[in-house]
């Protein structure tokens, strides 16, 4: 199926139930972090059982973590060629390749053997999901302007957050009706239920790119500077995040010897203070002028960290209490990131939306291998990322600001 043109420059001017999406806005945008919430299902749900299936396989907790962190790279490379594949293609094409992929995966990890077997269907999982993710993006741009963009945007994380705010919680209660197996099983009827919405969508691509290769297309997006500062900063800025997400079931219930349902309660609660941060920064941040708020971000991501070092280790609610303001003021900036990084360019929407989960996503998967390695005290590898990062962060954003080296909003 060929894009068609369907929308114009101003697209407040549009029959959005026409030409885009017969049930409205608000239901376009409920589908569309849906479909940007696969990855924290994808991952989220199991992992109570994360422990369960290490004793299951006979395995190591390296093997083990491994099916989060080759998930995430394997996400992480495969939303490059599925989002440049949809600025020539189309977002439907993609979409759908990517949700037939993502379900036959499930049924794969489902029916895994070992533990060799599961983290290959993981992976494809994972390719399956770098359709879905680039392309709810990239819509988001090809739909909305200004505003209008930054609401959606808004709107979408804000919902996506209950994914990881739920998907534990669920998956302790599922872990009492079935085996982690069944969790899977889930996974496959999720992929089912985002094909029905795709039949009502329409094309939302509005001008094809040209027909050069994807790898060219990726250079040629890269080479604005801008973009390329910018990727570099919220990409390692997310790097504590998935640090606590691979460490987490672990620091909870081997390390703190909390159940499978205490933990998913525990990660319910950092998740529910996530989706509260875009909130907080439609309805206060937002006004604090971009260089304060986001060096401010960077500060609590490093004080964060220095207090984990010392009193993380003390309990579950030492540990959560410390780590919560991290989550908090990072989840707040994701909606400004995501807009300054996606208004560097005007076109390529698609290949602009796979490098920032594709670089974001790569850098936390080598978070979580480092993660990975055994410490004694798992705390200590989550307080060393934020303190390191935050820092990082907060040098690189007040050189990048002070000189304004990106295109302002």
């Amino acid at each position: 199926m060929s894009p068609e043109p369907l929308l114009r420059a101003q697209h407040a001017d549009i029959d959005f139930k026409r030409e885009v999406f017969p049930f409205g806005r608000r239901s376009f945008v409920v589908y569309l972090a849906f479909l940007n919430a696969f990855v924290p299902i994808s991952t989220d749900l199991y992992l109570p059982a994360l422990p369960r299936m290490m004793e299951v396989f006979h395995c190591s907790r390296a093997l083990a973590d491994l099916t989060l962190s080759a998930f995430m790279l394997s996400f992480a490379l495969t939303m490059l060629f599925w989002g440049a594949s949809s600025d020539r293609r189309g977002r439907r094409p993609v979409l759908l390749a990517g949700l037939g992929l993502y379900a036959a995966a499930s049924l794969l990890c489902a029916a895994a053997p070992d533990i060799y077997l599961l983290i290959a269907g993981r992976v494809l999982q994972a390719a399956g999901s770098g359709a879905v993710t680039s392309v709810s993006m990239a819509v988001v741009k090809d739909v909305f302007r200004g505003k209008d963009m930054e609401r959606a945007l808004v709107l979408m994380q804000v919902m996506t957050m209950l994914a990881p705010m739920l998907a534990p919680t669920l998956g302790a209660l599922l872990l009492r009706l079935t085996s982690w197996r069944g969790l899977f099983v889930i996974l496959f009827l999720c992929a089912l239920l985002g094909l029905i919405p795709l039949f009502f969508l329409r094309e939302t691509l509005r001008d094809p790119a040209s027909g050069r290769a994807i790898l060219k297309r990726i250079v040629k997006v890269l080479g604005n500077p801008g973009l390329r500062r910018l990727l570099f900063l919220f990409s390692i800025s997310a790097m504590p995040f998935m640090a606590y997400l691979t460490s987490s079931a672990f620091i909870y219930i081997k390390f703190y010897g909390l159940s499978e349902e205490s933990f998913s309660l525990f990660f319910a609660a950092n998740a529910g203070v996530a989706m509260l941060g875009p909130l907080l920064y439609v309805r206060l941040f937002r006004n604090f002028g971009r260089r304060f708020f986001l060096s401010l971000v960077y500060l609590v991501m490093a004080a964060s960290g220095i207090t984990l070092f010392f009193f993380g280790d003390r309990g579950p609610f030492y540990f959560i209490f410390f780590y919560l303001p991290l989550t908090l003021f990072a989840s707040s900036s994701r909606p400004l990131g995501t807009m300054l990084m996606m208004t560097q360019l005007d076109t390529d929407n698609g290949t602009v939306a796979a490098l920032i989960g594709s670089c974001g996503l790569f850098c936390g998967g080598i978070s979580m291998i480092i993660c990975s390695f055994g410490f004694a005290n798992p705390v200590l590898p989550v307080a060393g990322m934020a303190t390191l990062v935050g820092f990082a962060c907060l040098a690189f954003w007040l050189v990048l600001d002070s000189r304004k080296l990106y295109r302002e909003l």
